[in-house]
């Protein structure tokens, strides 16, 4: 709902007043792109306004992991993980492992498997009868292929490059301890596109950054690629990239050295994803660190609505005896982001705690799949594993609302505003994902950045109150601002009992 206010507004004027041109700031070039409101990205000044974390809403099981091959018969337990999700049009579609031939007497590392489940609609999924590996006298079941070097953690994504072969449009990385790269027409017939691993430890980048080989000793190979390791195309900057565990020097909350306990997460790029470079630790702006940093897995993905935005569910590893289990440490989710795919931000709030439910506080522990879908106009679903290595392991849906992670936060009347930095836009109009409570409100305004003068019609929009994923801003019932468009400007905006997700010109 909108109320209009005075086009002259005293306060504004004020405001304005104290900016000063921008002559020499290097303005944003946001054209069209969606911005999220992780942090003070866009912002010079932000007074009266925080940053709010939100957490996912959990829904529905989805999947219960009681299959003969997931384990739970023969061992009491079932023994998956490491699902991604696919959307395409109509249909989604999932890939997850079992580790069944690790918990053999003696293990048999070829007795692991890859699952596959269709879904219409990301909530109700359907393992169908593929007829592909035997199990158990017979072929009568979802299980995709077989073998260590490849279902230990497949990972496959639907190549966007522009140009790329009809027979490539899945691609895939797989492998424990070497990773190697898979291609596909239609996603379930796969086929290696090189014999060699891309990564196999052997790479001279490993002693640079000090990687550890499993058990500290030299001759045994590296510890790395045990985990979820991703790759996909980053169109925003036109290469692949591929991000996988790594066991790296860190400190502990003492600052002193802590050898070889550390997971973490390293990454290389591609042009053609089969030549890989530029292996290196992701940067996370601060020392790796085994109670803040520490990695198993990150979840890594574009965002569908923004695609230049990396962002992630990473799995955080802590050093701390779990309540259920008897391994190294218990983990939960937590939110990470990336805005040019160097540097990445790990939120200090997690995303998903463990909770009450004491068979979550385990090594694994609510650990997402990678893939977000979105399953209705105003929220996206995610999936998370619960109780790992239980009898009543299952995979689980939440949603959240679309772009609705973090939001730029104000309290009861008067709130606070925002000013941003000097940006550049195309499209002609103003698109926010915004809520207020019954008492709320948000406004808008527009500035030349040069001159720092208020622009005439837009000094102040018509009040918003509500709660609209895509609302419209207008300025006395006018929303068009292609006059401005391609012009150096700042926003001024103004909340009161609102959360403001994102915003966007549009076109």
């Amino acid at each position: 709902m909108v109320k209009r206010i005075s086009s002259v507004v005293l306060a504004w004027v004020f405001g304005v007043m104290l900016l000063q041109p921008a002559r020499a700031v290097e303005p944003i070039n946001l054209g069209d792109q969606r911005e999220l409101m992780f942090d003070g990205h866009l912002f010079s000044s932000v007074r009266g306004l925080s940053f709010r974390q939100h957490r996912p809403m959990e829904r529905e099981k989805t999947l219960d992991f009681s299959a003969p091959w997931e384990g739970r018969r023969p061992f009491g337990f079932s023994v998956t993980g490491y699902a991604t999700v696919l959307t395409e049009p109509g249909r989604f579609r999932m890939y997850y492992a079992s580790w069944y031939g690790h918990r053999l007497k003696p293990g048999d590392p070829e007795q692991q498997f890859t699952g596959y489940c269709e879904s219409r609609d990301g909530i109700h999924w359907e393992r169908p009868k593929l007829g592909r590996v035997q199990f158990d006298g017979n072929k009568q079941n979802n299980i995709l292929f077989q073998g260590g070097s490849i279902s230990h953690n497949f990972a496959p994504f639907i190549d966007t490059r522009p140009g790329v072969p009809d027979d490539e449009k899945y691609k895939a990385v797989g492998g424990n301890g070497k990773a190697y790269v898979f291609g596909s027409p239609d996603g379930v017939e796969w086929r290696k596109l090189r014999e060699t691993p891309i990564v196999d430890g052997t790479e001279k980048a490993f002693d640079r950054y000090g990687a550890i080989h499993w058990g500290n000793n030299p001759a045994n190979p590296r510890a790395i690629l045990d985990s979820h390791n991703l790759a996909f195309w980053d169109s925003a900057r036109g290469r692949y990239v591929f991000f996988f565990r790594a066991h790296l020097p860190a400190l502990d909350r003492a600052g002193r050295e802590v050898k070889g306990t550390v997971r973490s997460v390293m990454m290389c790029t591609s042009k053609d994803f089969r030549e890989w470079s530029g292996i290196r630790p992701i940067d996370l702006g601060v020392p790796r660190q085994a109670w803040r940093t520490a990695l198993y897995t990150t979840s890594l993905q574009p965002y569908p609505r923004a695609p230049h935005m990396l962002v992630g569910f990473p799995l955080l590893t802590i050093p701390r005896r779990p309540f259920k289990g008897d391994s190294f440490g218990m983990s939960e989710t937590g939110l990470m982001y990336s805005r040019d795919g160097e540097r990445f931000t790990l939120a200090d709030e997690s995303l998903m705690p463990p909770g009450r439910d004491m068979r979550n506080w385990t090594k694994h522990g609510n650990m997402f799949a990678w893939g977000l879908t979105q399953t209705a106009d105003d929220e996206l679903s995610m999936y998370y594993h619960q109780h790992d290595h239980q009898s009543t392991m299952h995979l689980k849906r939440a949603t959240i609302r679309v772009d609705g992670f973090v939001s730029l936060h104000a309290g009861r009347y008067p709130g606070g505003e925002a000013i941003s930095r000097p940006l550049v836009f195309s499209g002609n109009e103003l698109e926010l994902n915004v809520a207020t409570g019954a008492g709320g409100g948000v406004r808008v305004g527009l500035v030349d950045a040069v001159t720092g003068q208020v622009i005439p019609g837009l000094e102040a929009s018509d009040e918003f109150y509500g709660d609209q994923v895509a609302h419209v801003v207008h300025w006395d019932g006018k929303k068009d601002l292609s006059k401005v468009a391609g012009r150096v400007v700042r926003l001024k905006l103004t909340l009161y009992d609102a959360d403001l997700y994102s915003l966007r010109f549009r076109p």
